[in-house]
């Protein structure tokens, strides 16, 4: 509207869609199918923050005559009918909606949900042990409760919340548990037991395969022909796979998903001579977990390239690529001229697109490894949680993949057909997907995402993203 002194003020939307953890939420949708129950004749769904900075959907029934809501039964109607995303987190029964005076929902007079409100299809913790984890996971997903079987990738964690849980774990107990234990056992009673069994810390989360999920029985190639096969994810520029962790939720729960890792991470002697050589150890690791295709392989950015070079490859073997993914990743243009990578090169590459140089001497200059890693450490989301010898591998792997990044063209061309998920809010080179035209014969299916090149592995981003994977891997599973 306009005010009294010629300014446009913002009141906000008319469709009271919703923005809670990176997903966009229309309330309405919501409302549509707890009105399908027939013991609800109301329903009103809004977004409170009783807490500071723990928000939450709340649903406020009011029952049909005769009937009584059963806010059990309303979980599990909804759960039935809508991503988790979108599942309220409380359920209010009312005898009637309050309203303004002109005949709104008067949003203001809605109570606080009890804070115990909470699913029940969980068992309660049986140890001090599970009912310490029940409580770290419920204060790192901003849940009012967990139960001991609750999936923490399930109810919302992703690689940044990990590493937040793992760091409380750590201060709780002597263990080195890392978020590859967590991968493993993903709820508090499984991984309650893999402490008190004193295994934490086995699983180096740095390791050149790392298995974010394995197959529900057996391990990932050990199939007989109806198993899914893996999801093969190449990192990025930094080496590290971790990101790939949000897909969980969105990706079937029978299909395996393997990130592939900078194998200088745990071998420094191994720096890559070029993305080629790269391409054949990825390529050689992966036939050691699935022999023969059809394979799937995702690379977001450094780890499209490869991704699509492992593709190139495998064609050339024979074998059946099924779904090649990347995530704006993109060759060089033409007439690319090679200079040295600087240290604000590196910092951009570990922090996203504002690594705020100006406090980077080597900003210009050649990287400064102590330097970089001391950011990292401090600023870089997700890594905040490495010790100093981890940040320092993490700083020397992105270098070296830098460098061999930024004189690679693309020496094989791939014939099959490719995904595309571009950042729309990153100004995209050459036309987009058109930059692959050269180095794939096949079907480019461009997928528009709404992050910057940075946020391709956020929560909201990977939603969209998963969802487009899930259909492309159920189709070629059929």
């Amino acid at each position: 509207r306009w005010n009294a002194h010629g300014h446009l003020e913002y009141l906000g939307r008319a469709d009271q869609q919703i923005k809670l953890r990176g997903f966009r939420i229309e309330p309405g949708e919501i409302e549509t199918v707890l009105l399908k129950e027939p013991s609800v004749r109301q329903a009103a769904v809004v977004i409170r923050e009783d807490r500071p900075g723990d928000k939450r959907l709340v649903a406020y029934l009011v029952p049909a005559a005769g009937r009584h809501i059963d806010t059990e039964d309303m979980r599990r109607h909804a759960a039935a009918a809508l991503p988790e995303y979108m599942l309220p987190s409380g359920y209010v029964a009312l005898d009637a909606l309050p309203l303004t005076t002109n005949g709104k929902l008067d949003r203001r007079a809605l109570p606080q949900p009890n804070p115990d409100d909470h699913p029940a299809n969980g068992r309660a913790p049986r140890t001090p042990a599970e009912e310490i984890l029940c409580s770290l996971y419920a204060d790192t997903l901003h849940l009012p409760s967990t139960t001991i079987d609750d999936n923490f990738f399930h109810r919302g964690g992703h690689s940044l919340l990990a590493t937040r849980l793992i760091s409380r774990i750590r201060s709780i107990w002597d263990t080195k548990t890392t978020i590859r234990d967590l991968f493993q056992h993903p709820t508090p009673a499984l991984l309650a037991e893999h402490i008190a069994l004193g295994s934490g810390g086995n699983a180096n989360p740095f390791e050149a395969v790392l298995p974010i999920r394995t197959a529900p029985e057996g391990p990932a190639g050990a199939r007989d022909g109806t198993e899914p096969a893996p999801l093969f994810c190449v990192h990025p520029v930094s080496g590290i796979s971790w990101g790939y962790a949000g897909l969980l939720r969105h990706i079937g729960e029978d299909r395996p998903i393997i990130g592939l890792q900078a194998r200088q991470l745990t071998e420094p002697h191994c720096r890559p001579a070029s993305i080629a050589d790269v391409a054949d150890d990825y390529l050689a690791s992966i036939r050691q977990v699935q022999p023969h295709g059809p394979y799937h392989l995702l690379g977001w950015s450094f780890g499209g390239i490869v991704a699509h070079a492992i593709a190139a490859r495998l064609e050339r073997l024979g074998e059946e690529v099924a779904l090649l993914g990347l995530l704006d990743a993109y060759p060089l243009p033409d007439g690319f001229e090679a200079r040295p990578t600087t240290g604000g090169d590196v910092l951009a590459g570990l922090l996203g697109e504002s690594p705020a140089e100006a406090t980077l001497r080597c900003a210009d200059g050649p990287p400064d490894v102590q330097e970089i890693a001391q950011l990292v450490r401090d600023r870089a989301p997700g890594l905040g949680e490495l010790d100093g010898p981890q940040a320092t591998a993490v700083v020397e792997a992105t270098i070296a993949n830098l460098d061999i990044r930024l004189r690679y063209v693309p020496e094989l061309a791939y014939g099959g057909d490719m995904v595309f998920f571009n950042a729309t809010g990153t100004p995209a080179p050459l036309g987009g997907a058109e930059a692959w035209a050269l180095y794939v014969d096949g079907r480019i299916e461009e997928v528009d995402i709404d992050c910057k090149h940075a946020e391709m592995t956020d929560p909201g981003p990977l939603r969209a993203i998963g969802e487009v994977l899930d259909g492309q891997l159920r189709s070629a599973r059929r």
